[in-house]
């Protein structure tokens, strides 16, 4: 049994009046406190390094592993971030814990795996976590798929009742994460990485919430595309990925999620700050000579 929130909760003189605002919201009044807010990554320095770090081989290495790592390291630097809604109380996670949907090929769904301590491990080690999920996935074996195989035959009215009665306790009350199923509670942060090949040019996503009160922010990488730029009055190509944030304005507000964001999106585009072991140093810590030079 664990406890994924630290105690006591952020006091209620702590919390911007705004932000008060949301989160004191009757139900009447209809209050959205869903941000949305995109931007896009420079693709060229990233898509050298994996291809690099590739060819050295090792573990492979793909734009998911990179975004969970940025991700981590962002919230290593906005640890107010890392928080959740409890009834009218905001808490802070005790550990950053990422999510991340992927389609589960056997059951011909998606489901959601949980990389622990992210900002603590290294991209080689996140990318063999996730790949033996997946392995576990494609084969049934992993005992996730046990426990999701048994609640695929609860029939409908009890998992709705289970359901609305696991939602009622976990939405008011500061609970332990007691089971396989559970674990997810740990991580309010899920990224998905949809540059896939075959996807579409992505000009907006808006990922829906799961309905599970901890899924506070939502990350979500799109497909390469090429585009034109000028560059010292010259045109250029480079390669872009859009990249889109939901947030929760109860716990955030637009300048906090967008120097998040921008956070996730350094990590990105400077691939070597990844592998910094220290994570505070990520911001000011100068990058290599051959970093530098693929990043101009």
């Amino acid at each position: 049994m664990k406890w994924p929130l630290l105690s006591p909760a952020r006091r209620n003189a702590d919390i911007p009046l705004y932000n008060r605002y949301y989160l004191h919201a009757p139900k009447a009044s209809h209050a959205d406190p869903v941000i949305v807010m995109g931007t896009e990554v420079e693709a060229d320095a990233l898509l050298a390094f994996l291809q690099d770090k590739n060819r050295a081989g090792g573990t492979l290495l793909t734009t998911a592993h990179t975004l969970i790592r940025a991700t981590a390291l962002a919230l290593v630097r906005y640890p107010e971030m890392n928080s959740r809604v409890v009834g009218r109380r905001i808490y802070r996670f005790s550990e950053i814990a990422i999510r991340m949907g992927f389609f589960h090929r056997k059951a011909n769904e998606i489901d959601l795996l949980l990389i622990a301590s992210a900002d603590k491990k290294s991209l080689e080690k996140i990318a063999a976590e996730v790949w033996q999920r997946l392995v576990e996935a494609a084969r049934g074996s992993g005992a996730r798929d046990r426990d999701l195989a048994r609640m695929r035959k609860v029939p409908a009215f009890l998992f709705r009742q289970g359901l609305r009665f696991y939602g009622l306790l976990d939405r008011h009350f500061h609970l332990p994460a007691v089971s396989r199923l559970d674990e997810l509670r740990r991580g309010g942060v899920m990224v998905n990485d949809l540059s896939h090949s075959g996807a579409p040019p992505m000009r907006m996503y808006k990922p829906s919430r799961f309905a599970d009160g901890s899924d506070s922010l939502n990350l979500t990488l799109g497909p390469v595309e090429t585009k034109l730029v000028m560059r010292d009055g010259k045109p250029v190509e480079v390669r872009v990925m859009p990249l889109f944030l939901r947030a929760d304005h109860r716990l955030a507000d637009a300048y906090q999620i967008g120097r998040f964001l921008a956070a996730v999106r350094e990590g990105l585009q400077e691939p070597g700050r990844l592998e910094m072991s220290d994570p505070a140093a990520m911001s000011s810590s100068p990058l290599p000579s051959g970093e530098r030079s693929r990043t101009k």
